[in-house]
């Protein structure tokens, strides 16, 4: 059995990055950059103006009032413009080039026209006023997003505003989850005393989706070591993770640990001295990952998003790949027996941490209202009202 800090560890030793690829910019978002990207223009790439008003030679303006000729305009999109005389200004918009000779622009509300003139009301003004310079936001040839970049919608505008269309990203891991137990049902069956619907395939398939892994495969094992092997084996073929859910714990009918071993992987860890989620199971064979998380929903939840994710994460090129921590006070005092670290179900409310009720392994009620997962070590087994305690934003 391993500490929490120790699963931690080995995941980080014995998780690395897929291959890279390319990928249009259309089908980027949520990928990571596998290789800076160097800026092949400047941004802006001509002088523009960030207002609407006028542009001027800023050494006219000797006085509130000055009185300038009226000479043209320029609008967004205009190819040419011809340069600003001594002693005129020209009208001009918000992202139209500058005139060459101007040195600043002038907001339409501090000015007045009339009869082919217009009245400049501000003083002293600066040269570069209002004006967005050559490479103001980025020079050619600069580095513009490093490798290792996530790519949200901000970075994909910016790079298509660059005339960036594809780009070199790590690819994202395929996931297959095997489903074992023959007390579960599924949809369109009729409910049977002593059985239960199964819905850790979807909760697992939407956490993925929510990180931008889609498709999960799925399959379905009986309680038996030869189905159990055949469906991790065949999942194992097409996918870079294999995730088993349930029949790792030490019953008569759990196989996935057996089924692990016989398919040759190496087991990096087994069980992890935390509540929930004891029974973890963390295995490679060559390139492929093995997670065997326990079959009670919150229990597997916790490990999914305390390991599996991390794992996701360095997979697809990610820096941080683990949750989000932070030390917040409690608002409720809570305490716990053991000698195991516990991950509860937390809410984040106004700068503090409700650890909510329905902490147990089955109870999924909790995790559907919580935001964040509190983690109390062993050394910190008795909270007050108003302690730190650490806690890991779940991510949405």
């Amino acid at each position: 059995m391993v500490t929490v800090k120790e699963a931690k560890q080995k995941i980080l030793e014995n998780v690395s990055s897929l291959p890279a690829n390319i990928v249009e910019m259309g089908n980027a978002l949520g990928h990571v950059l596998a290789a800076d990207i160097l800026a092949p223009l400047a941004l802006p790439s001509f002088r523009q103006s960030s207002m609407d008003g006028y542009a001027i030679i800023h050494s006219d303006i000797q006085e509130a009032g000055t009185i300038l000729k009226l000479e043209g305009e320029s609008k967004a999109g205009q190819t040419s413009t011809p340069a600003l005389s001594p002693g005129s200004a020209m009208r001009i918009f918000t992202g139209a080039p500058v005139p060459e000779g101007a040195t600043a622009v002038i907001m339409q509300e501090n000015t007045s026209s009339a009869n082919g003139s217009v009245t400049i009301r501000e003083f002293p003004v600066p040269p570069g006023k209002n004006v967005r310079n050559i490479g103001q936001q980025i020079l050619e040839g600069a580095v513009a997003l490093e490798q290792g970049t996530f790519l949200s919608p901000g970075s994909i505008g910016f790079l298509q505003g660059m005339n960036v269309w594809e780009v070199n990203v790590y690819k994202k891991p395929k996931v297959g989850l095997l489903v074992t137990g023959d007390e579960l049902l599924h949809k369109g069956d009729p409910l049977v005393h002593g059985k239960i619907f199964e819905s850790n395939s979807a909760m697992l398939a939407a956490a993925l989706q929510q990180e931008g892994i889609a498709g999960l495969e799925i399959k379905y094992a009986a309680d038996d070591l030869e189905s159990t092997i055949h469906g991790l084996s065949e999942l194992a073929e097409t996918n870079d993770v294999v995730l088993a859910s349930g029949g790792i714990s030490v019953g008569d009918y759990d196989f996935v640990g057996k089924a692990v071993a016989a398919l040759g992987a190496e087991t990096v860890f087994y069980k992890v001295r935390q509540k929930p989620g004891k029974p973890l199971l963390f295995a490679k064979k060559n390139d492929t990952l093995f997670f065997a998380l326990p079959g009670n929903p919150a229990s597997s939840l916790v490990c999914y998003y305390e390991y599996v994710l991390p794992a996701l994460r360095i997979m697809a090129g990610k820096k941080d790949p683990f949750l989000t921590t932070l030390k917040m006070p409690a608002k409720y005092a809570c305490s716990f027996n053991g000698e195991r670290d516990e991950f509860l179900k937390g809410l984040i409310i106004n700068g503090e941490v409700i650890p909510l009720d329905g902490q147990e392994s089955f109870a999924l009620r909790s995790f559907a209202i919580a935001n964040a997962i509190i983690y109390l070590p062993v050394t910190q087994n008795v909270v007050e009202k108003g302690d730190l305690v650490e806690v890991h934003l779940l991510p949405f």
